[in-house]
């Protein structure tokens, strides 16, 4: 009688949910590489969600409070250390990731303005060679650039303007490294929401029993490549056309009925979302 142990039995868990995370994620990482966003601060925040959402789960669902980190840490897969200094912190993960994770190209600027052998008698940050041994960006960044490229370093630091490039020579300009392109403010919170409004909406419908939230998808696989841009007008268009000349009006007049004016009595935003999508991978195939 074979001891092997099945696929399932070597996880605590479905192991659909890693197909769950790799599809419902994709999209997410794509926007944070897009940014900029290194994994070493992603980790860091999903480790913090982990601990804070497990502590919220185990009120929810226990009368004994009683050995909370031991729960958390089991919830989790966490090391009870790690659970306990979490629990324990009192800054808010944003704070505590930025003082943790310095850019590469803010760290890279520091010591090339502080270095002795990258700066002048007066302290003034020298002009360096591209690459080569000696004085040379190359020879910067290998020393204080973690393990990456030089090429990467000096095309976000040209973009940013902290550096230029005169006679062949990469001169410091300021040490304030700001990416070159980033997204409005108000464009990440509308991001943000509305990925935690439609994954919310999930999550309910999964766990509970009765009284489902409205969630559907309307989608076509008979529509030629050739002919995705001119189906995504009309269905635009007609979206915006009932949007605007049904939906809103009715959702106010709804809203009339159950409406306050007393700040007191008014709570977190409750409503409905609409978005057009255009799978870029096959979730049939992934989900296999």
């Amino acid at each position: 009688m074979s001891n092997k142990l099945s696929p399932n039995q070597k996880l605590s868990f479905s192991p659909k949910w890693m197909k769950f995370i790799s599809i419902s994620l994709r999209p997410v990482i794509r926007l944070l590489i897009k940014n900029k966003v290194e994994f070493k601060t992603f980790l860091n925040i999903c480790r913090d969600l982990y601990v804070k959402e497990a502590e919220s789960y185990i009120y929810e669902t226990s009368k004994d409070k009683r050995g909370k980190i031991s729960s958390i840490a089991y919830q989790t897969g966490l090391d009870r250390r790690e659970v306990s200094t979490i629990l324990k912190t009192t800054k808010p993960i944003e704070e505590c990731v930025i003082e943790q994770n310095r850019s590469r190209e803010g760290y890279i600027l520091d010591h090339w303005s502080s270095d002795p052998m990258f700066c002048d008698d007066k302290g003034f940050p020298l002009p360096l060679k591209r690459s080569g041994s000696g004085l040379s960006f190359e020879t910067l960044v290998q020393r204080f650039g973690k393990n990456i490229s030089h090429g990467p370093i000096l095309e976000a630091l040209l973009d940013a303007q902290c550096v230029e490039i005169k006679k062949s020579m990469v001169v410091y300009k300021n040490k304030n490294f700001i990416p070159a392109k980033q997204l409005h403010d108000d464009k990440i919170k509308i991001v943000a929401k509305s990925i935690n409004r439609l994954s919310s909406t999930i999550d309910h419908n999964l766990t509970a029993k009765e009284d489902l939230f409205f969630q559907r998808n309307l989608y076509s696989i008979r529509v030629s490549h050739q002919h995705h841009e001119s189906f995504k007008l009309e269905v635009m268009t007609m979206i915006n056309e009932h949007y605007n000349n049904y939906l809103i009006p009715e959702f106010e007049r709804i809203e009339s009925k159950y409406e306050t004016n007393i700040k007191a009595q008014q709570s977190l935003p409750i409503g409905l979302g609409l978005f057009f999508f255009n799978d870029t991978i096959d979730h049939e195939e992934e989900s296999s």
